[in-house]
């Protein structure tokens, strides 16, 4: 007769039972965090990845460089330069699974279990989960429609540093941050350098999004700014071309990168995607950037003129970003979006409670909508359903 194996009392302290997630997409999918799909270059990035083997031949029977594809950084060291503002050697430039691999490995070679993280006070659900994962206490600073507010992070840090709190680093998306769509102006990032050296704590700067501006130019980055090797810079191919490329970088000062990669989960990022990423953009990058924000410029629009035409005297609020794929949908206190969410997505209409994003335990009344996936007609119709969602359960009245 067989048994069953038991693995009562072996795991880990820290494992939980996680199930298998499947993507799932509502009628209007405001949830998924996807760039547009018809911006998706998938032929020319056949033809990067033919371009890439024919230059590397045989060469990729072998196990590519520890901090990834040679060209792929040669490529991303200028594109650095110019897009950003810092030079870097591509020596220095670490390629990684994603932007998630590159800010996870960041997070475990800066802190240990008990320590204080601060972030803005609603945080991209991912990093805000690898943070506690970690074991680290996150506590969310105060934001504005402008992002993090200086002075109310210089009196943050001062009262958790009094308490015995310290904070090990500032974990910051300055650029159309997610959830909420702000950038963080250029002054406020030179405030927030200063108030950095101030209390001695570095900044790990989140810059997936940047490539996605539609209105104006990007803002100065932090690393830019701060050349003391201060600030840990992390972006990302993933939101600039397919999510499923899952290839990202970073750039750190010697000391933290030596310490990052031990923590990083494969030996290097996938040679092909590699190749196929800097074979397509070393020839495409500001053409496929232009027909991307077009796309995303649109799509926004379309969502915001229909939360004028639907939500307009109820005291909603939803954010206008200059780039990027997401707004921020603000409902007046005791609208709880997050027990409506399940029946939402029921209903028609998918989104993020913002609940999720919230470090300090609040955020209820908020939602993140992603206008990036759908097309500006549905763009509306979903605002219109969301809407109608909100009036039939009692949660959409008109303002005192």
């Amino acid at each position: 007769m067989t048994t069953t194996f038991s693995y009562s009392g072996r795991f880990s302290k820290d494992s939980v039972e996680t199930a298998v997630a499947h993507p799932t997409h509502a009628k209007y999918d405001f949830g998924t965090a996807y760039p547009p799909p018809e911006t998706a270059p998938l032929n020319e990035l056949v033809e990067g990845l033919i371009k890439g083997l024919k230059r590397e031949g045989q060469d990729l029977v072998y196990y590519p460089d520890s901090n990834g594809n040679l060209a792929l950084r040669e490529f991303t060291a200028k594109k650095l330069e110019v897009d950003r503002g810092f030079k870097v050697d591509p020596e220095d430039v670490f390629i990684c699974a994603g932007s998630g691999e590159a800010n996870y490995g960041l997070i475990l070679a800066l802190t240990d279990p008990g320590c204080t993280v601060v972030t803005e006070r609603f945080v991209y659900s991912g990093t805000l989960g690898q943070l506690r994962n970690a074991g680290c206490n996150v506590v969310g600073s105060p934001i504005d429609d402008a992002g993090l507010i200086p002075e109310a992070l210089d009196e943050l840090f001062t009262s958790l540093t009094a308490a015995g709190n310290k904070p090990r680093m500032l974990y910051t998306i300055p650029e159309h941050q997610n959830p909420t769509g702000t950038t963080l102006p250029t002054g406020r990032r030179r405030q927030i350098v200063d108030i950095c050296h101030k209390h001695d704590i570095p900044i790990l700067e989140d810059d997936c999004y940047v490539d996605l501006r539609f209105i104006g130019n990007a803002q100065e980055s932090f690393r830019a700014i701060d050349q003391t090797g201060m600030v840990s810079h992390v972006a990302s191919y993933s939101k600039l071309l397919l999510p499923g490329l899952r290839l990202g970088y970073f750039v750190a000062s010697k000391e933290v990168r030596e310490r990052a990669i031990g923590f990083r989960s494969s030996s290097a990022a996938n040679h092909f995607t590699s190749l196929a990423v800097e074979g397509f953009l070393s020839e495409h990058l500001q053409e496929h950037k232009d027909n991307l924000n077009a796309s995303l410029h649109a799509k926004r629009d379309a969502m915001v003129s229909s939360f004028g035409e639907h939500f307009g005297g109820t005291g909603a609020k939803l954010s206008e970003p200059e780039g990027g794929c997401y707004t921020w949908l603000e409902m007046p206190l005791g609208t709880d979006m997050t027990a409506l969410r399940d029946k939402a997505f029921d209903a028609g209409v998918g989104y993020q409670a913002g609940s999720i994003f919230a470090p300090n335990n609040d955020g209820d009344n908020y939602a993140r909508l992603c206008f990036g996936y759908e097309s500006p007609e549905k763009n509306r119709e979903g605002m219109a359903l969301l809407a109608q969602i909100l009036d039939d359960n009692g949660m959409l009245k008109a303002a005192d």
